[in-house]
């Protein structure tokens, strides 16, 4: 089974949490809680960036790229707002079948 446009990028958002969480950056956590929830969303943000960036090099028409990465950075920040939903998902494939083709 082929995973779509979105999975790839949930997926490759993983693979960059997952990366930064298993390497020793030497990183200390702040002190109050507030700047701790800021810097964990923070970091949140910029591992979906890093995912939709991944994902959209599979984009093979390089015009249609920008439309892909704003569409999933959107995306996968709402499922990573409300949830893993299928009709979610469903949703923006079919705004990515109309805008880009099919993916």
């Amino acid at each position: 089974m082929s995973l779509n446009l979105i999975q790839k990028a949930i997926q490759y958002t993983r693979e960059a949490k997952e990366e930064f969480l298993s390497a020793n950056w030497g990183i200390t956590e702040p002190l109050t809680p507030r700047a701790r929830r800021n810097v964990q969303y923070l970091m949140l943000r910029e591992f979906i960036n890093k995912g939709c960036r991944e994902a959209t090099r599979l984009v093979l028409d390089h015009y249609k790229r920008p439309i892909a990465y704003g569409i999933l950075v959107k995306a996968v920040d709402e499922i990573f707002h409300y949830g893993y939903n299928v009709t979610l998902i469903n949703m923006w494939n079919d705004l990515l079948d109309q805008l880009i083709g099919t993916h």
